[in-house]
């Protein structure tokens, strides 16, 4: 194997890309015809494929990596949760980040973006009121189609209360938010940051959601979160 494509790996390791104009020589090594053979082979065994988006290659784990995906140990890191965090709001804050996917991400062809940006307090509002539709919905339908997991966990989002803007306590609404925002933030995953009280998409997260919401994952994720609103008559 040669160095340079240990470099370029690396490069992508250290940060999740490589970008044309702030990553020049290494940019330059990745556009080998062999370098890119030599990491055809690596994304092969390591379980990882690489995206290009305008001026960046990104390295994204599939869904059979062993060593980049997360688990809920990383999770609860990346929030600073201790050990004392019930497992069922760590659930929560998993279902709760879905939702704001799709609310930046629902539309269709190659741009799926269709908002620009949420304000922290109508995120809580807009999923409080998915909660609600959430468990009306099962009960107007008399059916399980909503799980019960998902089901218990709209119960404990609304069972909170919504306290500080800035709280960051799990038994609170804006708690929940505010440590998810930690784990979206460039220290972490690098998907949203926060501006002026409003959340917004990062770049990153703008080149990637054409891969992983291709047509069929937008319709799936259209179909879980209209069953919910349309089963619920007015909340």
């Amino acid at each position: 194997m040669k160095k340079q494509t240990v470099e370029v790996f690396h490069a992508l390791m250290k940060k999740g890309w490589i970008d044309r104009t702030e990553n020049i020589d290494i940019w330059r090594y990745y556009e080998d015809p062999e370098i890119q053979e030599e990491l055809e082979t690596m994304k092969d065994g390591l379980s990882f494929e690489l995206i290009r988006s305008g001026d960046r290659i990104y390295l994204v784990p599939t869904q059979d990596n062993d060593l980049f995906l997360k688990n809920n140990v990383d999770f609860r890191k990346d929030i600073s949760a201790n050990k004392e965090v019930r497992t069922r709001d760590i659930y929560l804050m998993n279902y709760f980040s879905i939702f704001i996917l799709y609310t930046f991400y629902h539309g269709e062809g190659t741009d799926p973006r269709c908002r620009e940006f949420i304000s922290k307090e109508d995120a809580i509002k807009e999923f409080s009121d998915h909660c609600r539709a959430c468990i009306k919905g099962a009960d107007t339908a008399k059916q399980t189609d909503y799980s019960d997991n998902f089901i218990q966990l709209a119960n404990a989002w609304l069972s909170k209360t919504d306290g500080p803007v800035d709280s960051r306590k799990f038994d609170e609404r804006y708690g929940i938010l505010n440590r998810l925002l930690i784990k979206f933030n460039a220290q972490h995953d690098d998907l949203f940051y926060e501006e002026s009280g409003n959340i917004r998409p990062s770049r990153k997260l703008d080149n990637l959601m054409p891969y992983f919401l291709r047509k069929e994952r937008i319709a799936q994720m259209q179909e879980w979160i209209n069953e919910v609103n349309n089963h619920a008559a007015d909340i």
